[in-house]
């Protein structure tokens, strides 16, 4: 069965926001933060349901989570850290949802890098 393309249901759900993507990656036994300047990402912010959240590993339940839908724009990485509108997060879950027209990233706020 076919899954419905939602890109166009989301059109004026998500805004074009120009943001940083920082890539992680070890250099020489320590771990390097790389930007990489994004040009543009259609995006829609929004806080993960409580009730999801109640369901991750008890020491990631004081975690801030937030739900990142993507639309239009690079594909992002467990790890990444991404920049928006001077606020950072670090991709935590991936879900390819690209057949429906938009990929979501669960992601934390990070402050170890702000």
């Amino acid at each position: 069965m076919a899954v419905p393309y939602m890109k166009k249901a989301m059109k004026g759900w998500t805004k074009r926001i120009k943001c940083k993507r920082f890539v992680q990656s070890v250099v020489e036994h320590k771990t390097v933060d790389t930007l990489i300047d994004e040009p543009v990402l259609d995006i829609n912010k929004q806080p993960v349901p409580a009730a999801i959240v109640n369901k991750k590993p008890e020491e990631q339940r004081t975690w801030v989570w937030w739900s990142l839908i993507v639309t239009k724009g690079t594909e992002l990485n467990i790890d990444d850290i991404v920049e928006i509108q001077q606020q950072r997060f670090k991709i935590q879950v991936k879900k390819n949802w690209s057949e429906s027209g938009f990929r979501k990233y669960e992601a934390i706020e990070d402050y170890t890098n702000g």
